[in-house]
């Protein structure tokens, strides 16, 4: 979907926040209205100690890994019950959830109260974290708007002026209100105090400049409330590099910003929608060098690779194809000692047909009615491995 090679805008870049916003959304309206149980409440099919289904792991076998795998919360349809079963097939065949999330800026602004839907979609998600015990959550605060490459606040009230951004007093108030309310309630293994944020700084580097010191900020409130969290922004590896949209010298300078109060280096990678136009052409050194930059632990917190051609690109896109991105990344992975790879979606989000939502239709690594696709049988062979001891 690169304009230079397509013709296609970029402006739409990253649909993958707003699927995962528009997701919770629903859900969160639908769980408020069905008092939360999501369809699943009584004795039909939910878990012992909570209000998701049963699972069971499949017998370890293979070579114990070090690499975590993880899915986000995506659902393949805006259900409750599907947002509920998103969280069980991550218990069955991941390590790592993620939650990926803009505030609920009229809750948190300064007079804001919690409003019911933020209070039932805690309640829930706690719960299903409490009953799937052995699944680590990965919480990420996403406040910018993907669909304007990041160039501003996402979902602001009308009373807040959208132009002034970080530098509201307000804004910034809610926001760390926000990380408090989450690193309170959740405790999550991991968490991200923004999402892509070195895009900000290309497009507009007075709200980065802003972002930078809330960072500070809001970092320091999550470890006053959460000291085992694990606290960072995450970063976009094509447009750290440069290779898409508006493009530019690379900017690994801007990790030294964070360095100090930076607990892992997150990076979201989709090549798809970068220089790429097959897994063949990305470089040998794409995951390496980013061992070369940071010594310490590194997170793949967001990736996928299409099953089928993306509009613009027709020549990116097959079962086989996304199968082999698979296979190198998580071979990279483990061998570069990263903590762990995140994958889009468990299942096609089916309702992703229209708009910028379309490119990530088919990234799922099931389909969305469940059946398989090549590179299935691969994730589950990884996930039967065991974890090697402390992970």
């Amino acid at each position: 979907m690169k304009a230079a090679r397509t013709g296609m805008r970029r402006s739409s870049w990253f649909p993958a926040a707003w699927i995962v916003a528009a997701a919770a959304v629903a859900a969160a309206l639908i769980l408020t209205g069905c008092g939360g149980n999501g369809g699943n409440g009584g004795d039909g099919g939910s878990g012992p100690a909570g209000p998701g289904p049963a699972v069971e792991r499949q017998e370890p076998a293979g070579e114990p890994r070090s690499l975590l795998l993880g899915f986000s919360s995506l659902p393949p349809e805006l259900t409750s019950e599907a947002y509920i079963q998103a969280f069980a097939t991550a218990a069955q065949y991941a390590d790592l959830i993620l939650i990926q999330r803009t505030p609920p800026w009229a809750d948190f602004l300064p007079g804001g109260n919690i409003s019911q839907e933020t209070a039932e979609t805690t309640r829930l998600e706690t719960a299903l974290l409490k009953q799937y015990s052995d699944l680590k959550l990965y919480f990420a605060i996403d406040p910018t708007d993907g669909a304007v490459q990041r160039s501003r606040l996402a979902n602001l009230p009308p009373s807040v002026d959208v132009q002034a951004g970080f530098t509201d007093p307000g804004v910034r108030a809610a926001f760390v209100a926000y990380a408090a309310y989450v690193a309170k309630n959740y405790r999550p293994a991991y968490m991200a105090l923004g999402v892509e944020v070195n895009m900000i700084y290309e497009r507009a580097p007075e709200q980065f400049e802003a972002f930078v010191s809330l960072y500070q900020e809001a970092y320091a409130v999550v470890k006053g409330n959460s000291p085992e969290t694990k606290v960072f922004p995450t970063w976009q590896l094509e447009d750290l590099e440069g290779t898409f949209g508006q493009v530019h010298p690379p900017r690994w300078e801007l990790l030294e910003r964070f360095r100090g109060k930076m607990d892992v280096l997150a990076i979201s990678t989709y090549p798809f929608l970068g220089e790429v136009r097959s897994v063949a052409d990305i470089r040998e050194d794409y995951y390496r060098q980013l061992r070369a930059r940071w010594d310490g632990e590194i997170l793949i917190a967001e990736t996928g690779y299409p099953s089928a051609p993306v509009e613009g690109r027709e020549a990116v896109g097959t079962e086989a194809e996304q199968r082999a991105y698979l296979q190198r990344l998580l071979t990279e992975a483990e061998q570069l000692g990263f903590t762990g790879v995140v994958w889009f979606a468990a299942l096609d989000p089916a309702f992703a047909t229209t708009g910028p939502a379309v490119a990530f239709r088919d990234i799922g690594l099931r389909r969305a009615d469940g059946s398989n696709k090549q590179a299935w049988p691969l994730w589950e062979e990884w996930a039967r491995r065991p974890l090697a001891a402390g992970k």
